[in-house]
């Protein structure tokens, strides 16, 4: 769903994952509160390696996590080594650079943070960016390529992404300092996941780990993008067909439809059903009105909230919105009136907890999309092109 800043896409995978401990607490020095829990030592650790470094007690700035206790880890493979053949069990693996590059994820969380300091809009598009790569050809960064050796336009170019997606800056610079860190070892791909999981957090998501061991991709084409992400007015049964497509449930495709509590679309996107009489039935009559007022678009930059309630928190009540007919994108009014996305929504519009508990489950199994291990694909050395 072609939607500038915000979300407009959401997908998805299942795939049974080797639960390691939280491997994430190597990555830190000890910190020197510890307890025991059945005998086996603890370290607090902030799992998402925001500074200053916190206690147990005392509470984070905005934007940052609370740390937690986590088991003493048991270290995870190295790179690349004894990893799982195709079709022989799971091939991601949380903590998976917990000895190639332990600081990695600290890495990306400290550098993602501060953009998104500077401008906290920012977090919504990488979730978009996260899921219009995965959607594709599976979570393989081949959105991020500006170019590949076959010289077709590639898929960033594409109508669908094109002006729509943004954040590739940081992107490079996260890539950069893992470079200088520990060269050719982490892909652009796991930093896509792991920059969608702190912008997830930065909003209001319960922390949580990220299996990663995922390589890059060598194609990107802008003709793959087509069939693949829905428009602003896709039709429910297109969306429930893509999704099923891609291993998704119907109940998944309106959990994750509910990241469009945070972020915006551009005017231009959605003012014209607004204007158009064969549609203007289906939306409430004053929100009708409102929308009408709104969406003059002045110029393709004019971006308007899909959730004005709740614009940079993910928010169960942004389904309350749909029900209602007051839906800025046609798409997500289409499943609040199909019947059985319709019940779904109602189900978790009063339950966040229950709500932030699927979506967490359904984004960790879009992450885990038609990912290429092992040695196929690569590691690339610039986000932006191949080897």
């Amino acid at each position: 769903m072609a939607a500038g800043g915000g979300i407009a896409a959401v997908t998805f995978l299942s795939c049974a994952i080797l639960l390691l401990p939280l491997v994430a607490a190597a990555l830190l020095p000890e910190n020197n509160n510890s307890g025991q829990e059945n005998g086996r030592k603890l370290r607090i650790i902030n799992p998402f390696y925001l500074e200053p470094e916190m206690n147990a007690t005392s509470s984070p700035p905005p934007g940052q996590v609370d740390p937690i206790l986590v088991p003493e880890p048991v270290g995870p493979p190295e790179y690349g080594s004894e990893m799982p053949e195709p079709g022989q069990g799971p091939t991601l693996i949380e903590g998976f650079y917990g000895r190639s590059c332990p600081r990695a994820e600290m890495i990306v969380n400290q550098t993602i943070n501060e953009y998104f300091s500077k401008d906290p809009t920012l977090a919504p598009a990488y979730v978009r960016l996260f899921l219009h790569d995965c959607l594709v050809n599976g979570c393989d960064a081949s959105i991020l390529l500006d170019e590949t050796p076959s010289g077709e336009d590639v898929e960033k170019k594409a109508p669908h992404n094109g002006k729509f997606v943004r954040g590739f800056e940081a992107i490079d610079e996260i890539k950069s300092q893992l470079e200088a860190e520990c060269p050719g070892v982490v892909s652009c791909a796991d930093i896509l996941a792991y920059t969608n999981r702190d912008a997830l957090v930065y909003t209001g998501v319960p922390p949580y780990q990220v299996a990663a061991g995922r390589r890059d991709g060598l194609v990107s084409l802008a003709k793959n993008v087509e069939h693949n992400i829905p428009l602003p007015d896709a039709p429910a049964e297109h969306m429930v067909k893509l999704f099923a497509r891609k291993g998704l449930s119907l109940e998944e495709l309106v959990v994750l439809t509910g990241a469009h509590s945070i972020g915006s679309a551009h005017c231009s996107i959605v003012s014209g059903r607004f204007f158009d009489p064969r549609k203007t039935a289906d939306i409430d009559p004053g929100y009708l009105i409102k929308m009408r007022s709104l969406t003059f678009c002045e110029d393709d930059s004019q971006d308007l909230p899909f959730d004005p309630y709740s614009q940079q928190k993910m928010d169960s009540r942004f389904y309350k919105e749909l029900l209602a007919k007051k839906a800025l994108l046609e798409s997500d009014q289409n499943l609040a009136n199909e019947p059985r996305g319709n019940a779904v929504m109602k189900r978790y519009v009063g339950d966040q907890q229950g709500w932030l508990k699927k979506f967490t489950s359904s984004i960790k199994k879009v992450g885990e999309m038609d990912v290429l291990t092992g040695d196929r694909g690569e590691i690339r050395r610039q986000c932006r092109f191949v080897n």
